[in-house]
């Protein structure tokens, strides 16, 4: 699990090398497009939480601050999603000042029904294995 909250955290991301490249453009790209004001601390406006496989439900939910992966959970809940091949993106915005953005990986081994649930709303074409 990875919780970037500030700007020292979100640098320390992108100089990560064993960090996948995608992830880490992903990431740069989101906070240039939404840290447009410098004076403004980043934590106020945006967190972004990377998932990895493996991480249990309630260490997601905890980062997150609610429940995404059970079937209970209200799914979908985000704002907006994409579809990046490796990783899907969602987007919840919590209040007019504050979003979140959670990069999960599309892996066998991401918690099932978050998996299930980013799969279910991917537009991709049918596979025929």
């Amino acid at each position: 699990m990875l919780s970037l909250t500030d700007r020292d955290a979100v640098t320390a991301a992108l100089t990560d090398t064993t960090l996948n490249p995608e992830l880490r453009a992903l990431i740069g790209l989101r906070v240039w497009q939404v840290d447009t004001d410098r004076r403004q601390p980043l934590g106020e406006i945006l967190q972004i939480v990377v998932v990895h496989p493996g991480d249990p439900p309630e260490v997601i939910h905890d980062a997150i601050g609610f429940p995404v992966c059970w079937e209970q959970a209200e799914q979908p809940g985000w704002e907006w999603f994409n579809d990046h091949g490796s990783w899907f993106e969602l987007a919840y915005v919590l209040t007019d000042d504050f979003g979140m953005l959670v990069f999960v990986p599309d892996h066998p081994d991401t918690d099932h029904t978050l998996r299930f649930n980013c799969l279910g709303f991917a537009d991709r074409p049918p596979t025929t294995d």
